[in-house]
């Protein structure tokens, strides 16, 4: 075993420097690229935009993968011993590892990633040798098969090497992906491993990676010596809406514009001044329906865009929308998101459309009557209605003192103090007085704007013109379809909102200031 066992001068010679397992770009040999296909020719990209490759010229810094690449970049400056990484399949996970190895220039950080979690214990500890150059050193003159070496042996080894970073103030890390699937036997032997430090710092660091599956694993009682061992926790969340719009137009612009210089990694705005902009442009409610179909996963954000990219090119256009996107989700066998029917929503948001809708008709009374009476203090769930004139299409649904105070109670405890209701949008008079459109259906209101902007991106994939706005001076988020040239057309959408279960939705005319 003195192959395996040298000097600790040795190992200092030896791994003087970083070793990653992936090489930093050297500017003169540029890494390979990706062939571009047909369809992102016409479209006029230089690059395949929405490839399932780790390229880091297209990575996109999203609220939380920043915050996440943060906390691990501290997490191991510290030097705290075990860091677990989960975020949902298609996340960005690895992506984030390449960038967190790409940019972690810590001195004298020895590094070794293990892609494979089906390795044995052995096989780790092997492998993690390798990586930290030490078996690679000794076994060009000498090769022993991985049967005549014990754990003991591998162990001992990657012992003295951790004790000969103590005079260098250097320290190791092991990064672990799919860390979901590592057997009971090798997290027991992280347990073990983790055990390295001196009264100062720890001199092994392990980051185990992997799907929120991995939190269960840590959690069973049999792991319970190894969850107490974990200093940091990070989840990586999918992107928002918002986030979706700028991913895909970072990926374009890059494709666009060909490879960034090194520096302007990151994710963050270019100026796009001074550089041609993208043939291709997916509409707003094609990118509403992207993120409904991909719940703001990147890599099916990808899939459903390089789809579309294609379908325009079938089409002979540069212009992406909604229809195109349903096209390439059916194409890729998602499922379709499904609108929330109008029972199945929140009892607090159910209570809101009601609400709204009572007290609209409230307001129109109260202001139709000749001598209004002032209005008496009252309870704030109290909600003074009136029968509906003709003018007025919809009729409001009965509500009752149990629901008031349930909504008067939840509106408190989720803003601290009295909301305003929505107001309701003017109704449509009768056919026969002719109102000129255009028209718009008011489907409900939400307190807040992530529920109306999950109720909008539904309606959207089924091919209706939804979008948001706030309203009542911004208490209140409100889902409207339309806009509609004629009441024929908007009551059609309509009766085809009922049918999903927004039975509550009503035709009114578009005010003017919002009209466009």
């Amino acid at each position: 075993m003195s192959g395996l066992n040298g000097s600790t001068s040795h190992f200092i010679r030896t791994c003087d420097r970083p070793r990653f397992l992936y090489a930093k770009r050297v500017p003169d040999s540029p890494p390979p690229t990706q062939p571009v296909t047909v369809w992102e020719q016409f479209h006029g990209l230089s690059a395949p935009p929405f490839s399932l490759t780790h390229d880091l010229r297209f990575v996109y810094h999203s609220r939380s993968h920043t915050r996440v690449l943060e906390q691990v970049t501290s997490a191991l400056r510290r030097r705290e011993g075990l860091i677990v990484l989960t975020g949902e399949i298609g996340a960005g996970k690895t992506m984030l590892c390449r960038m967190l190895l790409d940019t972690f220039n810590e001195a004298r950080t020895f590094l070794s990633v293990i892609l494979d979690p089906g390795l044995s214990v052995s096989d780790l500890l092997y492998q993690v040798l390798i990586d930290f150059g030490l078996v690679a050193a000794a076994g060009q003159k000498r090769r022993e098969p991985l049967s005549d070496v014990t754990r003991h042996e591998l162990v001992a080894t990657l012992q003295q090497f951790l004790s000969s970073l103590i005079p260098l103030n250097a320290h190791a890390v092991i990064m672990i992906d799919e860390a979901q699937h590592l057997s009971p036997g090798v997290l027991e032997e992280i347990r073990l491993l983790s055990n390295f430090e001196t009264d100062q710092a720890k001199l092994l660091q392990i980051v185990l990676v992997g799907q929120p599956n991995l939190d269960d694993l840590l959690q069973q009682p049999e792991m319970r010596q190894l969850n107490q061992r974990i200093a940091r926790r990070c989840e990586l969340q999918p992107l928002s809406d918002t986030e979706v719009q700028d991913y895909i137009d970072r990926r374009l612009f890059v494709a666009t514009r060909g490879a960034p210089a090194v520096e302007e990694r990151g994710g963050g705005p270019m100026d796009q001044s001074e550089h041609q902009a993208p043939l291709v442009q997916f509409t707003p409610r094609a990118i509403r329906t992207v993120a409904a179909f991909s719940k703001g996963i990147p890599r099916i954000v990808n899939t459903i865009c390089d789809r579309s990219l294609e379908i325009a090119f079938e089409r002979e256009t540069h212009a992406i929308d909604p229809g195109t996107v349903r096209e390439a989700a059916r194409r890729l066998k998602l499922p379709a998101p499904k609108v929330v029917p109008r029972t199945a929503l929140t009892r607090g948001a159910a209570a809101a459309a009601s609400f709204a809708l009572v007290a609209a008709l409230g307001m129109y009374w109260w202001s139709s009557r000749p001598s209004p009476r002032p209005i008496s203090d009252s309870p704030r769930n109290e909600v003074a209605t009136g029968p509906a004139t003709n003018d007025v299409r919809a009729t409001a649904p009965a509500t009752n003192d149990a629901r008031a105070t349930a909504l008067s109670n939840d509106r408190t405890a989720t803003t601290g103090g009295s909301v305003p209701a929505p107001p309701a949008p003017e109704a449509v008079a009768s056919a026969a007085d002719k109102k000129p459109g255009p028209f718009e259906i008011a489907v409900a209101a939400f307190r807040t704007e992530r529920r109306a902007a999950e109720v909008s991106a539904a309606i959207t994939v089924q091919g209706l013109p939804a979008s948001t706005r706030s309203i009542a001076g911004g208490a209140w988020y409100q889902v409207v379809v339309g806009p509609f040239g004629t009441p024929e057309e908007a009551d059609a959408a309509r009766q085809a909102l009922a049918r999903d279960g927004f039975g509550d939705a009503r035709v009114s005319t578009v005010a003017a200031d919002e009209r466009r």
